[in-house]
């Protein structure tokens, strides 16, 4: 498997790995599509923030993207797709972000946690850090973090 840089033009292959991960924790299908129509998926959109891919053999099975703020670097999304799901592929896109937060400077990666991803986060050493404010979806997320040593 190789992480790399997302290419400006997949937008529409990481929309549906969203949808598809999205879905697979029980959300109701519609809701998931409407969620993920709401985001912006364009090759400008894309560019405005570090979005790296899991490329399986040529097919793209997770992608996670990091907004740099400085001294804290915020995981906007990491999605992989149900059946890569426990093969390590979201490990791998978390510990990229985390390469390139410190490479960008940042001390700290915060981000909302989808409910059913936090025990992952927490095996990749993350901690709470607040309560989110009410989400698109109608409730309080955590809100986790990491803080990044120099390497």
């Amino acid at each position: 498997m190789l992480i790399r840089r997302a290419d400006p033009g997949e937008g529409e292959a990481l929309r549906t790995i969203a949808i598809a991960a999205k879905a697979h924790w029980g959300y109701e299908l519609e809701c998931v599509r409407a969620w993920a129509e709401q985001g912006d998926f364009s090759p400008a959109g894309l560019t405005a923030k570090e979005v790296f891919v899991a490329d399986l053999d040529g097919r793209l099975v997770g992608w996670a993207s990091l907004i740099d703020q400085g001294d804290v670097c915020w995981l906007d999304d990491l999605w992989v797709e149900p059946e890569a799901m426990r093969q390590g592929v979201g490990t791998q896109l978390f510990h990229r972000a985390l390469e390139r937060a410190r490479q960008l400077g940042a001390m700290r990666v915060e981000w909302e946690a989808e409910p059913n991803a936090t025990g992952f986060y927490e095996k990749m050493g993350a901690y709470d850090l607040r309560a989110s404010r009410l989400s698109e979806w109608g409730r309080i997320l955590r809100v986790m973090g990491v803080d990044l040593t120099p390497r």
